[in-house]
């Protein structure tokens, strides 16, 4: 790093001055499927939890 590019900065040498910071673009689901996939699961701990309840009679 130049000391000429510190001293323009007031001579700051926090990390965040000088890190570039890059951000990549995240694509999510479409909220119905994100929540078709929940109810899917709902229903997958449902019938686990029964089963373990039936152990239990």
């Amino acid at each position: 790093m130049p000391k000429a590019e510190i001293a323009a900065n007031g001579y700051d040498l926090s990390i965040n001055r000088y890190k570039e910071t890059e951000y990549a673009e995240v694509n999510y689901e479409h909220p119905k499927v994100i929540l078709e996939k929940l109810r899917s699961l709902e229903d997958e701990i449902r019938a686990d939890l029964d089963a373990l309840e039936g152990l239990l009679r």
